[in-house]
Parts: structure tokens; C-alpha cells; sequence
């Protein structure tokens, strides 16, 4: 989407050109049949036009074939292309469409409106991910820099599409990645939508794809294709729908057809229909060239918004020089829509995170309109002429000491710089600006391209959310889940039921047991029914009490006086009972109701007595029973017929003179809560003047004593209590964190990581040689035990557990297990969840970006290095290996003893002599069969040094060095920049230009050939290349004299084939000669052993660690791309000496090729070998070494080489041999 739209302002100024030349030529141009018109038919009058007048049979004598743009009125079909203009533009009188007042006269664009609220929210702000964009050479941008709460859209570009099945697929595999990372931010971003972009501007560009579009358009099978692998795509990497980026349907510039005008809404329809829940975006250029080719009107229906691309109206195709996204020209591309009654809520304005600048012809002329001589210097990042990402711009003005000046009514900010440089850019006020006219036309949204372009903190999303907020917050739920659950049980008492109540359903009726307990007699208790049916006791389920009646010794009832050891009094019934005092005395002795208490269904019970009957002296003298407890309850009748003196008065009592319900109930959530009185009823009793009562309480509640005073026929009052028993057990709300809980005890008894540390699933299919995890011993391992599968899913545990505390929204909970967990250990006393997020946006964050999705990874397998780093002292480790062994002649002279260097770290860096100059490798080719001989050095052209790079032409040469990374657990090397300060500052020595094929190798190559041999000695070669290849046709020159060997010198890397090299630490890049020749040990056992089973085992880990962090640097992408260069060049080169050797020898082909094709294959073959047997070699060696395996951080680093070198990828040669 940027840099691509060169090619339509050329078009316009053409098509203007033409447009002014045709007008002039109907004003008067004269035309002859020998002297064509420019643009129009020229008549037999001599003038140029269109139309019957000109160009009809009668009137025609040249360029009658020609016909106009559109029909003014009177053409005639026979004499225009169309009858109307494209987009509903205006027809001049001439033919021509347009949208100035030239062609539209007085006709105005009615253009929606708006009160502009400068703080207003919009539904939609997009912003595009560039997934290249985390492998520039710098300024890298990771998802995870992306700011939260900005946009509500972001669009991950591009995907691609399989030309041959149709089917969306990755542009790279690598990218697969980036898909993760960036759905993921919508864990902490509720209100986020991630949308996958397919095609962009180069998808069209000529080659495979370049039809893709129009044959998916134009056929239904294709269309299904590519649903159904569209649909797979969203639902594996949780996107949440699809933009259309198909640049451009119908022109054929751009490799489009015709139909595709009418193919493109028909497509669009079918696939709305088809991904239904999901959101379909398209985006649309702003110039009237290439969307003149859009059915707006039939589009409209079938996409959710459409992402007009409002910049890149001007660039380096264009002279004199212009804004490149202006808001002039924003305008009438903007009008282009409000011709073809597209919803305005549906569109979504362009910005840019990036500048276009120019190189000034003069330095006087500063200005738009101004000529220039070409783009400014391709920017270190960008690397692109006359492009700067907006993170470039600010390194720019502070490097250059330049300010930005404001042309306000294009909205667009100026710098200039080191005399005639010249480029323009948004920032926070002119996306104001642009933001503000967007709310003017009551524009749905904005959308930027690129996030991608912003800097390191994010400077311009957080503008862009200041000045263009979007309408949902990023908040998560406001109630905070710490993880929690508070499990409240509700623990039932036995209670008596009202009179004539049945017991509860799940409840039990109780049995009476004890003296003068009959067969199958339950508990009940008439007191307070005046007949009208009888209390059952009844309790809830569990184990029961047992419950009796004491005592009714024929009469002589003894008042509960005899309730067993144990048990507690819970009713009375004076019933046959005789009177207490004898004679007339209304008072009754009676019977107790009494069960034991062990149980939980009687614990309130337990608690609590009748305080007259702690002293039995006190009964029926109730108010000389006192209660220094809770009183639950005041009554003169007590649990039911235990009436006290003066309780028949029927004024009632005193409560000091009833009988106290004492209960000792020191815990809040076990006691009798809320009790009242119940039962007295709104009726009176004529004949006695008092009320009717019925003794019941209301649902849930418990009946814990009587009152019969001031009711009438023995009925009585119920004073009823809520049983308030309750426990309270506190789990975790998730399941997961039981799981986490269990698993990070069970890593933490031995904390490394026992299966691959780098990408894959360690289940999957492995190479039968393996190395032992638990002493790095070699070991021959077929299958998986059941060891490795528990330890696999513990590492997995650890791994989820880690995503979530800090990549996803933790819950207390998680925190508290980790810390409770981390902290109890000594050696990882610092890895507090605090001290690791702090870490993982500091000390780690590169790390952090770097990993993506095998972050949690690396956290799980380096605590040790990690505590240490937190910790900042040394602990015997921390975070960064230590070089103690200089880099000497002795050790690094591997290619001249006169180019060593003495290093110690980047910056103090002296080198005795400047590399890169011409250097010829003697060679002599021995014919095997008559073991002739022949020179044939290999002379290998003069390369450039750092020194010899220009700092502004090949900034981005210098952005891109590689060396070892200092910190231990990581073992991939790093890029950092040369020129940390820019162009004007120092650079970092110690570096020089790496050859991908390293130059000695073509040597070697020869003796392999001629004799027929494979690389170093694994076997013989199908193939033998004769020994007149190399002497004669190898020696065929080109028109500058140069031989076919000296070119394939040439193609590994030279001052003239610059772009194949990469800088490189210099002793890495001895260290990766060393690798390849394949001639000596990569390091020597001597110094190896004096670590080992010396005082240096840590430096032992970092050689091992140097080794592999050499073989990894071939697996990068970067790497990859000129590696296959080189190796296609050599080839190709090898194919020309091929032919002139068969034109020689009757058409008998030297294999040349085919020999170099199996020798390179195991020479990458071998280097993985030789790398490999280091780890084998020296690693089972450390895990013996008391003072590695007793080191958290020495141990974790040892286990995690094991494992790497147990899994070391091959070197990719995907598109070696075409």
C-alpha cells in the first residue's frame, strides 16, 4: 500500500498532457491525412475533435478510428468509448472526463456535512501491520509495541494466495507467527478486531499472482478455493475477517481485464455471504485513474467500510515535486465517492506513519512545485529512495538539528536538511487536521498506514489516539477477578416443624430413644397447638443426634432435670405432668425434649441453655436465673411448657423475670441470627379477650422457644431464629490454576527444561540420536516414555502459566501461586511477578519482541539467567557471558596471518589491517587420470570494509551487523547498528563484510570435483567434472575480459556485488569460516578441556554457545535470501561453462552443476554434523561438573544447549537448485 501508486500520477500528467493538446487542437490544431492529430480525428477541414463532425466516413482523413471519453450530447455511441463518464465525473464538451469547473461548469459535489467536535470518537480507526516489519535491518516493530486502546481495527499485511489452488496462504511461513502475535494483543484489548489484508500493490505486480484477482473474479470453483481456505485462516489464528486489497481490478497496467468491472461485486457479494460473521473491508485508491475501475455503487452493499488510501498522491515519479498526502487532493478523491452515493459511515480516511522526500535540484528552490534531481538517500530502515518511516523522520531532525514548519492548508509538516534535501510527514497536528476533516464529512473512521512505520514507544498511535480517539475503550471488565471463589455453605439445624407440618423432603423425621421410648415412636411435641395437630422434630441430612424425652416418672415429670451428659433441652410439654408446689398452682412440672449436640445439624444448640436451668434451684423462680451470655430469647414458658412463676399473669412479665435463652456464641458466622416473635395472630379470642395464636415460624427459620402469655386456648407465640451456621471454603475460580499450582511445584523440584527450547512440539517425530535430558549423554531414543510425556506437559503448564501472567490479563490468583511458588526458592528469590514484569519492559523487552509467542518459553527455561539479570550482581551469574579469551593470532587467524585482530567488546575494537582487498586463492587442478596439473588461483575481487560504506547511500548496510548475543540463555546471534548516533556519528568497530559462500570453498569445490568426491570426504559423488572444465571453458572471458572463474568469485561478494554481504563480528565470522572449510576443529579441544575440567566452566558454555549461535546465523531469513542468490548466480554461471564445454565435446555435459549441487547439499549437511558433535562432545562433560549443575543459571543455560543442539534445523535451500 505505500510506494506503490508511482505510476498513476504519471498517468494523470499524460492524460492532462493530452487532455490540454486535444482541447488546443479543437480550437484551431491543424491536422492533414499526412499529418495526425494528437489526440482526435482529424476532418477534411483540417482540425481535430471528436465525434461525427470529425470523425465520421464523409469527413474522416486520419485517426478516424479515434473516439471520445464520453458522449457531451450528440456524439452518438458510434463516437465514444462510453456513454457517460466512469464514476459519475463530468463530460466536457470535448469529450473528455474530468471533475474541475472545466468540465463540470457550475455543478458542485454535494459532499455530506458535519459540526466538527474536535473530541469526538470514531467507530472505526484501522491501522495496518506491516508483518516484515519485525525483520527490517532496524527500527523493528513487534506487535506487541502496537499501543493498546488505539485502534479498533488493525489489518495484518499481506497474506498471498496460491495462483494455482486459489487457496490464502502466508507470503511467508515466518509470518504464520506475526498472525499469533497480533490476534493475541486482543486478550488485554476486548473491542479489538484483527483483520487478515491479502494482496497489496506488488501482489499485482507481473509475475505468478499477477491475475490471481481477476481469475478468482471470473470463476465460481475458484471462489469456493478460496472461501473455505479464508474461513480456515480466520478461524485458526482467531482473525476476525478479511481485507481486500486487489491493486488494481480492470487496468491494464495492473494486469486487469475488462470483466473484472463487473466480476469484482459479484465476487464480493459471494464472499460476504460466505464468511457471514466475519467483517469484510476493501481498500480503494483515492485517484479517479485507477477507481474509475470500481462499481462503487454495486461494491457498497457487500463490505462493511471501505480504507480509501488518501496518500501517495506524489513521490520520486513526479516532477516537479508535491505534498504527498495532501489535503487538497484528499478532497477530490474523497468527492469521487460522494458522486456514486457511497454511505459516508462506511468510509475510512487514509494517513500515513511515513514521509516522502526529494533531493532539490537547487537549494534556492525549496518549495512545492520545485524540480529535484531524485529522491533523498534510501533511509537506514525504509531502504527505499525518497521514503522515511515517521521513527526515521525524528531520528532525521535530531540528527540533523532540523525543524518541521507547517503548511496548513495542504495539513502536512516540512523538513529540510543538509541544503537541498526536502521531504514532508505527518505528526500530532496535521493528523489533527486531517482527523477534523474526516468529523467534517462525517467520515466513519480513519486509518494509518503503517503502525508499523511508528517509533520504538509508539509516539504516533498515542497522537493518532489522541487526536482521532476511537469510540470503544480497550478497558476489560470493571469488576476485578482476583480468581477467587468464596464457597459458602449453609449448615441446617434440626428444628421442630409448625403444628401439623410435615417434615422437609430431603429431610429426616427423628425417632425417640431413651426411657419410656415406645417402638417407632417419633419425637413430637404438641405445646402451643391447643390441639390442633403437633410439632415433629426433623433433621436436614447427615448424620443425626438422638433425641428422648426426660423424664416422666408417672407424673412426677422432673423438669428436663435429667437431660443425659451431652445433650441439650430443645422443647418441653407438661402433659401429664403434675403440678409444681402441689394444690392449686397454675405452674406444671414437665418433660424436656433433650438431644445429644455432636452433630453438625445441633451445633447452634451446643452453644446455648436455659439459664434457668444452669442453677436447678432457680425453676419455675425464672428471675432468679441470670444469663451473662447472648439472650436469644426472653419467655416465660421457656422451650415450650416450662412455665416460670407468674408467667399465667395475663399482663404478662417482666423480661428479667422469664427464663433466658443464654447462648456463648463467639464466632459471627456460627450463632442464631435475626430472631423475632411469630404467631400471634390479628383475631381475639370474644369469651377471653386475648388473641389466637399459632406457634410457627416462617420459612427457614428455627423454633427455639415458646411464649404462651397473651394467647388464648393454649396456644402460644414462637420465637424464631435464622440458623446462622455458616462455612466458608475459598478456591480457586478457574481450574487452571489448580493445574498451575500442581505443575509449577512439580518444574520447580528440577527447573530446566527437558524438551526443545526452539520452535515445534517436542512429541513430534525426532531424530533417533538424541541427547539424555537429564545428564546431556548421548542416547539412542526412538520413542517417548512416559517421563518425557509428564515432563513435556509440565513445561506446557509452565509455559500457559507464564503467557498469562504476562502476555495475557493475570488473575490474583495466578500472581499469588507464582510468587507464593518463586519466592520460597533461594536461587529465585527475585522472580516476584513485579520484579518479572518490570523485567519483560525493561532488561527484556528486546527479548521480549524478539521471542513473540516463545517468550513464556524462554522465561519457563532461564530462570536462573533471568534472577540473576533482575538481581544485577553477580550470584555467580549475571545474564551476560563473560569473555576471557581474547580473540589472538594464534586462535583467529584462519584466512591471513596478516588481517588478525585483538578484540575484547564492539567499540575497542583495533584492527592491524584494513581487510576487503584483492586476494588470489592458489589453486592447483590435478586431472586424476593422468594427474596432469595446472594453476588456477582463484582470485577473489576486492570486497568493501565498514570504512569503504557510504553512510547515507548504504545506511541500511550498517543497520544490519551481526554478533554474538551477550546475554547467555539466548542463542541466536543479534543485529545491531554500526551507526547507533546516524551518519554523523562514530562507528562501532570490530566488524567486517561477511561472505555468505565463504570464498575459500571454491577451491575446495575444485579438488572435490575433479576427483569426484562429496564435501569433506562423507562419500563419492554420483558425478566427476573433467579437468579441461576448469582449464578451458571455466577460462572463456566476457567482453570486459573477465574469465567464467573469476565472475563466480565475483558472485560471492564484492565492492560491485555488495548486496550479498552482511556485516559480522569478526570472530564470529572466522568462527563461520571454520564452520564451512570443515579443515580444523571449530574449537580447540586443548582450550576446551583447560574450561571444562578447569576454573572457566562458564566459559566453557559460552564457546559451546559461540558455536551454535554461528550455525543459527545461517537460519535466518535474511541469510537465507542472499545465500540463494549467490548460490543461484554460481550456478548459473557454472551453466554457461557447461555449454561451452558441450559445444566442445560433442554435446557431453561436465556435470559441473550436478556435482556442485551434491556437494553443497552435504557441505550444509556436514556443517550441521560438526556443530552438532561440539555438543555431543563437551556438553555431557558440564552436566558432571558440580560447579555447572549447582549453578541455577549455569545449569539452565547447560540443559538448554542440550536441548538446542539436540534439535538443531537444517539450513534452508528452498530455491537453491531451480
Amino acid at each position: 500500500m505505500v510506494s506503490s501508486r508511482s505510476f498513476f500520477s504519471l498517468i494523470l500528467l499524460i492524460f492532462f498532457s493530452c487532455l490540454l493538446a486535444s482541447t488546443n487542437a479543437q480550437d484551431g490544431t491543424e491536422c492533414s491525412a499526412s499529418l495526425p492529430c494528437k489526440v482526435g480525428c482529424c476532418s477534411k477541414f483540417g482540425f481535430c475533435g471528436f465525434g461525427a463532425d470529425y470523425c465520421s466516413k464523409s469527413v474522416c482523413t486520419n485517426n478516424c478510428d479515434r473516439k471520445a471519453e464520453c458522449d457531451p450530447g450528440g456524439f452518438g455511441k458510434d463516437y465514444v468509448n462510453k456513454t457517460t463518464c466512469p464514476l459519475n465525473v463530468c463530460c466536457s464538451k470535448h469529450g473528455f472526463c474530468g471533475t474541475t469547473e472545466e468540465f463540470c461548469g457550475n455543478k458542485k459535489v454535494s459532499r455530506p456535512s458535519c459540526t466538527v467536535d474536535k473530541s469526538s470518537k470514531f467507530k472505526r480507526v484501522v491501522g495496518y501491520y506491516e508483518t516484515w516489519s519485525a525483520s527490517r535491518s532496524c527500527n523493528r516493530f513487534y506487535p506487541e509495541q502496537i499501543p493498546r486502546g488505539v485502534y479498533s481495527h488493525i489489518n495484518i499485511a499481506f497474506a498471498s494466495i496460491n495462483p494455482t489452488t486459489f487457496e490464502i496462504v502466508p507470503a511467508k511461513k515466518e509470518d504464520l507467527e506475526m498472525y499469533k502475535r497480533v490476534s493475541a494483543l486482543k486478550a488485554k484489548d476486548p473491542n479489538l478486531k484483527v483483520l487478515i489484508a491479502v494482496g497489496g500493490w506488488t501482489f499485482n505486480d507481473p509475475g505468478p499472482t499477477a491475475t490471481t484477482f481477476s481469475d478468482i473474479a471470473r470463476s465460481a470453483s475458484a471462489q469456493k478455493k478460496f472461501f473455505d481456505s479464508t474461513i480456515k485462516m480466520l478461524e485458526t489464528y482467531d482473525l476476525d475477517g478479511i481485507d481486500l486489497d486487489w491493486e488494481y481490478p480492470e487496468a491494464d497496467d495492473r494486469s486487469g481485464r475488462p470483466e473484472d468491472f463487473a466480476n469484482f461485486p459479484k465476487f464480493m457479494k459471494n464472499l460476504k455471504a460466505a464468511l457471514k460473521k466475519y467483517e469484510v473491508s476493501i481498500t480503494l485508491p483515492a485517484s479517479y485513474w485507477y477507481l474509475q475501475h470500481f462499481d462503487l455503487k454495486a461494491l457498497s452493499p457487500h463490505v462493511d467500510f471501505f480504507n480509501m488510501m488518501t496518500y501517495d498522491f506524489h513521490g520520486v515519479w513526479d516532477k516537479p515535486n508535491e505534498f504527498h498526502t495532501n489535503l487538497t487532493e484528499i478532497k477530490g478523491g474523497l468527492d469521487l465517492l460522494w458522486r456514486n452515493g457511497v454511505d459516508k459511515d462506511k468510509v475510512t480516511l487514509g494517513l500515513a506513519f511515513y514521509g516522502r522526500g526529494f533531493i532539490a535540484s537547487s537549494s534556492s528552490c525549496m518549495s512545492p512545485g520545485c524540480t529535484y534531481e531524485s529522491g533523498t538517500y534510501a533511509q537506514a530502515c525504509s531502504a527505499e529512495v525518497g521514503v522515511a518511516l515517521n521513527s526515521e523522520i525524528d531520528q532525521l531532525v535530531s540528527e540533523q538539528g532540523a525543524k518541521a514548519t507547517l503548511n496548513k492548508d495542504a495539513a502536512v509538516k516540512i523538513v529540510t536538511w543538509g541544503g537541498n534535501n526536502w521531504l514532508t510527514f505527518d505528526d500530532e497536528e496535521t493528523l489533527r487536521l486531517k482527523a477534523d476533516y474526516a468529523r467534517s464529512l462525517c467520515l466513519g473512521g480513519v486509518m494509518v498506514w503503517a503502525i508499523s512505520h511508528d517509533t520504538r514507544a509508539g509516539k504516533y498511535s498515542m497522537a493518532l489516539s489522541r487526536v482521532a480517539p476511537r469510540l470503544f475503550t480497550s478497558e476489560m471488565a470493571t469488576e476485578e477477578d482476583d480468581g477467587y471463589v468464596t464457597d459458602v455453605e449453609e449448615h441446617k439445624q434440626c428444628r421442630w416443624t409448625n403444628c401439623d407440618e410435615n417434615c422437609p423432603s430431603d429431610w429426616t423425621r427423628m425417632m425417640r430413644s431413651g426411657p419410656g421410648a415406645g417402638k417407632n415412636e417419633y419425637m413430637v411435641n404438641g405445646a402451643g397447638c391447643g390441639g390442633r395437630g403437633e410439632h415433629k422434630l426433623c433433621c436436614p441430612p447427615g448424620n443425626k443426634p438422638t433425641c428422648g424425652w426426660y423424664k416422666h416418672n408417672n407424673g412426677d415429670c422432673d423438669s428436663g432435670k435429667s437431660c443425659p451428659s451431652g445433650y441439650k433441652e430443645i422443647g418441653s410439654n407438661n402433659e401429664y405432668c403434675h403440678t409444681q408446689g402441689g394444690g392449686f398452682s397454675p405452674i406444671r412440672s414437665y418433660q424436656a425434649a433433650c438431644c445429644s449436640v455432636e452433630t453438625d445439624n445441633m451445633k447452634l444448640y451446643s452453644q446455648c441453655d436455659w439459664s434457668a436451668k444452669v442453677a436447678s434451684s432457680t425453676w419455675p423462680s425464672c428471675e432468679k436465673a441470670t444469663c451473662g451470655s447472648d439472650v436469644i430469647a426472653f419467655s416465660g414458658d421457656g422451650s415450650g411448657d416450662a412455665m416460670c412463676w407468674g408467667a399465667w399473669y395475663k399482663g404478662g412479665m417482666e423480661d428479667s423475670k422469664k427464663n433466658k435463652y443464654c447462648c456463648d456464641q463467639p464466632e459471627e458466622d456460627k450463632k442464631w441470627k435475626d430472631c423475632e416473635w411469630q404467631g400471634m395472630t390479628d383475631w381475639t379470642d370474644e369469651d377471653t379477650g386475648l388473641k389466637f395464636c399459632d406457634p410457627s415460624c416462617s420459612g427457614g427459620l428455627t423454633m427455639v422457644a415458646m411464649e404462651h402469655t397473651g394467647c388464648s386456648g393454649g396456644g402460644a407465640r414462637a420465637r424464631c431464629c435464622k440458623p446462622g451456621w455458616t462455612t466458608s471454603t475459598t478456591r480457586y475460580e478457574n481450574s487452571e490454576d489448580e493445574y498451575f499450582e500442581s505443575y509449577i511445584k512439580l518444574f520447580m523440584a528440577n527447573p530446566v527444561c527437558s524438551s526443545n527450547i526452539f520452535f515445534g512440539n517436542p512429541l513430534k517425530a525426532r531424530n533417533e540420536q538424541s541427547v539424555s535430558y537429564s545428564n546431556g549423554t548421548l542416547a539412542s531414543r526412538q520413542i517417548w516414555d512416559i517421563g518425557d510425556i509428564q515432563s513435556f506437559a509440565t513445561e506446557q503448564y509452565m509455559e500457559k502459566m507464564v503467557s498469562e501472567l504476562f502476555m495475557g490479563t493475570p488473575r490474583e490468583s495466578t500472581k499469588n501461586i507464582w510468587n507464593n511458588t518463586m519466592l520460597s526458592y533461594s536461587e529465585f528469590n527475585s522472580l516476584s511477578y513485579a520484579n518479572l514484569h518490570d523485567y519483560q519492559q525493561a532488561q527484556g523487552y528486546d527479548y521480549y519482541l524478539q521471542l513473540g509467542t516463545q517468550w513464556p518459553r524462554y522465561v519457563v527455561c532461564n530462570l536462573g539467567s533471568i534472577n540473576a539479570a533482575i538481581k544485577g550482581g553477580d550470584g555467580d551469574g549475571d545474564g551476560t557471558c563473560t569473555i576471557t579469551c581474547a580473540c589472538t593470532r594464534d586462535d583467529c587467524c584462519a584466512e591471513d596471518d596478516d588481517t588478525c585482530i585483538n578484540w575484547s567488546k564492539d567499540g575497542e575494537t583495533t584492527a592491524l589491517q584494513k581487510r576487503g582487498e584483492k586476494k588470489s586463492y592458489p589453486w592447483i587442478a590435478v586431472d586424476p587420470f593422468t594427474r596432469a596439473q595446472a594453476s588456477l588461483p582463484w582470485n577473489a575481487p576486492s570486497y568493501p570494509s565498514p570504512g569503504d560504506l557510504n553512510v547515507n547511500t548504504e545506511r541500511t548496510h550498517f543497520a544490519d551487523a551481526w554478533r554474538y548475543d551477550p546475554n547467555c540463555a539466548n542463542f541466536d546471534p543479534i543485529v545491531i547498528d554500526l551507526l547507533p548516533n546516524g551518519p554523523t556519528g562514530p562507528m562501532i568497530k570490530g566488524y567486517e563484510n561477511d561472505h555468505p559462500f565463504e570464498r575459500k570453498m571454491t577451491s575446495i569445490w575444485g579438488d572435490d570435483a575433479l576427483f569426484g568426491r562429496l564435501a569433506a570426504d562423507v562419500g563419492e559423488s554420483n558425478y566427476a567434472v573433467p579437468f579441461d572444465f576448469f582449464t578451458v571453458s571455466l577460462q572463456q572471458t566476457n567482453a570486459a575480459g573477465q574469465t567464467i572463474q573469476n565472475m563466480l568469485m565475483n558472485t560471492l561478494g564484492s565492492k560491485t556485488n555488495r548486496g550479498v554481504m552482511t556485516l559480522m563480528i569478526k570472530d564470529a565470522n572466522l568462527l563461520k569460516e571454520k564452520l564451512w572449510t570443515l579443515r580444523e576443529d571449530l574449537v580447540s579441544p586443548t582450550k576446551m578441556e583447560n574450561l571444562v575440567y578447569g576454573n572457566c566452566p562458564k566459559d566453557a558454555l559460552d564457546q559451546i554457545k559461540k558455536v551454535l549461535s554461528v550455525y543459527r546465523y545461517h537460519l535466518r531469513p535474511g541469510f537465507h535470501d542472499k545465500l540463494k542468490k549467490v548460490v543461484n548466480d554460481f550456478r548459473d554461471l557454472l551453466r554457461i561453462a557447461e555449454q561451452h564445454y558441450a559445444s566442445t565435446h560433442g554435446g557431453a555435459s561436465p556435470n559441473a552443476v550436478n556435482h556442485f549441487d551434491e556437494w553443497f547439499k552435504t557441505t550444509l549437511e556436514k556443517m550441521k554434523e560438526v556443530t552438532q558433535e561440539v555438543g555431543n562432545q563437551w556438553l555431557p562433560e558440564l552436566a558432571r561438573n558440580p560447579a555447572v549443575t549447582g549453578n541455577a543459571v549455569d545449569n539452565s543455560i547447560r540443559q538448554n544447549l542440550v536441548n538446542a543442539f539436540n534439535s538443531l534445523p537444517d539450513i534452508d535451500t528452498t530455491g537453491f537448485f531451480p
